[in-house]
């Protein structure tokens, strides 16, 4: 249990579970009275046939990768005014008519409510928290989260270190439950939807700001998107996941040119004000190379708002 699972894992992790649950205990999926995304698909069969096994580790992944507060704080640490441009408007919600996009939508918001969390933007917060109640509440899940202690906690930066109790206290019932649930589709979409929204943000900051300290983050998202491909790859052959692969994939191809390699360096420890700070023998060194950045800034940019607006 570490930092990056924080205030956004909570509201999507939370919901899943709900949903994982929920789904369980209604005909094996059909959380609501929503068709399924292509009418001739038999949705149902397809999940039934799924190798959980494949999927059953999609926490590791979401501790791979810094969570929205996390990034969103780095850009607030470099002096960069706010800017709801970046935001996905609530009203997207609308567009979300299935459980699968209502999932993909519960992490896009999220992202979101990160960024809004960071800068402390209390009205705004309250509306994309009104947004991600009104999708748990569409798949039948808002229950297994208490949406008023949730608000105030959220809304008061003081309550952080509960936000961080309530999810690590959870975290190992809910790694375990993921294992032996067959709807771990539902976390895969959220989780695609949070790392998608949050390098959006992220590089379009770095795209009007000209911060070179981005790069190197941007640039270490590649061996996260390796990761997040080989499970949303577990359900190829979805019209919804062949989507996804496909615009996963555009941005893949962006960040091949950059290489991550592990540097040798000396080793110290230092004692600073009582406390003795052990520092690594090795780094990780990430090399962007010219060029490299603009493309994976473009293409996060198109694949996002294809993503945002999945038919």
């Amino acid at each position: 249990m570490n930092k990056y699972f924080t205030l956004i894992a909570i509201v999507i992790i939370f919901a899943l579970l709900g949903s994982c649950k929920d789904d369980n205990n209604n005909n094996n999926g059909n959380t609501n009275n929503t068709t399924t995304d292509t009418a001739e698909f038999d949705e149902q069969k397809f999940f039934a046939n799924i190798d959980q096994s494949k999927v059953s580790q999609v926490s590791a992944v979401v501790e791979g990768f810094a969570s929205p507060v996390e990034m969103a704080a780095m850009i607030k640490n470099n002096h960069i005014e706010f800017s709801k441009d970046y935001l996905v408007p609530t009203s997207i919600t609308e567009n979300y008519e299935t459980n699968l996009k209502k999932a993909l939508g519960l992490g896009i918001l999220s992202a979101d409510l990160g960024y809004l969390n960071i800068y402390q933007k209390t009205g705004q917060m309250v509306d994309y928290l009104v947004a991600i109640n009104t999708l748990a509440t569409d798949l039948r899940v808002s229950q297994f989260f208490d949406f008023q202690t949730l608000k105030t906690l959220v809304t008061n930066s003081d309550n952080m270190d509960s936000l961080l109790f309530m999810t690590v206290s959870s975290f190992h019932q809910i790694d375990a439950y993921f294992n032996q649930s067959n709807r771990s589709y539902l976390t895969v979409l959220s989780v695609v939807g949070v790392w998608t929204e949050s390098l959006y943000l992220l590089t379009q900051v770095a795209k009007e700001n000209e911060y070179k300290d981005f790069t190197s983050q941007i640039g270490s998202q590649k061996e996260i998107l390796v990761k997040l491909l080989e499970l949303v790859k577990v359900y190829k052959g979805h019209p919804q996941f062949d989507y996804l692969i496909e615009n996963l994939k555009e941005i893949q191809n962006a960040f091949e040119p950059v290489t991550i390699t592990i540097k040798e360096v000396e080793g110290k420890v230092e004692f600073v004000d009582g406390n003795y700070i052990i520092y690594p023998s090795e780094e990780t060194v990430v090399d962007v190379p010219e060029g490299t950045l603009e493309n994976i800034i473009s293409s996060t940019e198109k694949a996002r708002n294809s993503i945002v607006n999945i038919k």
